[in-house]
């Protein structure tokens, strides 16, 4: 029972750390931005309103769900990224993207991943799905 109330200690402080984190951060209209890169995300994914933030350093990112950032900062991305190429959800399926997108992962590293064909060869051919 001790062991299970420590981890719920830990998680709720995570979340709240979280949140405050969010609550600091500026929430950016994506016609305000400018960078060419991004405008082609803009473009190709028009059907998500995934909110846009920017930090107190500068950095477009997109807003994350602290849930699954917890998920991820306390299991392995590359066996989470691995079970969705099992599952055939490579890096032109919406499930593959949203999970960066919830990750608050930033803006040029999303651009690179998925956008960059040096990363996707196969970036051309994305279609993007209803959520």
């Amino acid at each position: 029972m001790a062991i299970k109330n420590k981890c719920l200690i830990g998680y709720s402080l995570y979340f709240a750390l979280a949140t405050f984190k969010n609550l600091r951060m500026k929430v950016v209209n994506r016609s305000e931005i400018e960078v060419e890169d991004y405008q082609e995300i803009f473009k190709k994914e028009s059907h998500h309103n995934h909110e846009i933030i920017e930090t107190k350093d500068g950095v477009l990112r997109w807003k994350k769900n602290s849930a699954v950032r917890f998920l991820v900062d306390f299991g392995n991305l590359n066996d989470i990224v691995a079970e969705l190429y099992r599952k055939g959800h490579n890096r032109n399926s919406e499930l593959h993207r949203k999970l960066y997108r919830d990750m608050g992962y930033s803006l040029s590293g999303y651009w690179e991943i998925f956008y960059w064909d040096w990363n996707n060869e196969d970036a051309d051919s994305y279609e993007p799905t209803a959520e």
